[in-house]
């Protein structure tokens, strides 16, 4: 009776822990593609604010020859995303249009366009919120790489249907861009022209 009692036991235990790991696994698949769709939406939000950048850099004077490769970068990204490839497929075209932006905008206080200074500040806050999407996607996305990987979790793992997943390269962050709240910016600059801010 005692033996019995033990393998029961054993049994009991055994499922109860294996329906533990399955579960973590298919937890932490949720949180990434949560993290997933939060990343996405931060990527199509900066796809949103670069025709008024366009738009302002024109306005302010820039040379076409600065603005066509941002335009050209955004093109490339978003036709990468509606071709529905994976976010680690689409790393290089989303790191391409950072590098433009970032050599489009420069450092937005040294000009004196304040349509442009206030589109620049949009996006740099965008980048930083990318970047810090990209670092959450990327840590849930390593967590669930090494539950696939290793054994035992990876069988329960697999149990559970859940698989490797790829990450999302992003490019750092240019020296200098920080995170500006415009919106506080304009509310203390709102006494000057619209056309033009103090640097």
């Amino acid at each position: 009776m005692t033996v019995v009692a033990v393998v029961i036991g054993v049994i009991v235990l055994f499922v109860l822990s294996t329906r533990t790991a399955m579960r973590r696994a298919q937890k932490l698949r949720t949180q990434h593609r949560d993290s997933l769709r939060l990343l996405a939406n931060e990527l199509d939000d900066r796809y949103d604010l670069v025709p008024a950048l366009i738009a302002a850099s024109a306005g302010a004077g820039v040379e076409r020859s600065r603005i066509s490769p941002v335009v050209g970068a955004r093109t490339l990204a978003i036709a990468m995303r509606d071709q529905r490839l994976s976010l680690g497929e689409r790393a290089a075209a989303e790191n391409t249009l950072s590098a433009t932006l970032h050599e489009l905008i420069g450092d937005p206080e040294e000009g004196t366009h304040w349509p442009f200074i206030r589109v620049a500040r949009e996006l740099q806050n965008r980048e930083v919120r990318i970047a810090g999407a990209a670092r959450v996607h990327n840590d849930l996305a390593r967590d669930l790489n090494t539950t696939v990987s290793r054994f035992p979790s990876s069988v329960f793992a697999k149990l559970a249907g859940v698989g490797a997943v790829p990450l999302f390269e992003v490019a750092p962050m240019p020296e200098g861009v920080v995170p500006v709240d415009a919106g506080q910016a304009a509310a203390g600059e709102g006494g000057e022209a619209s056309g033009t801010v103090a640097a």
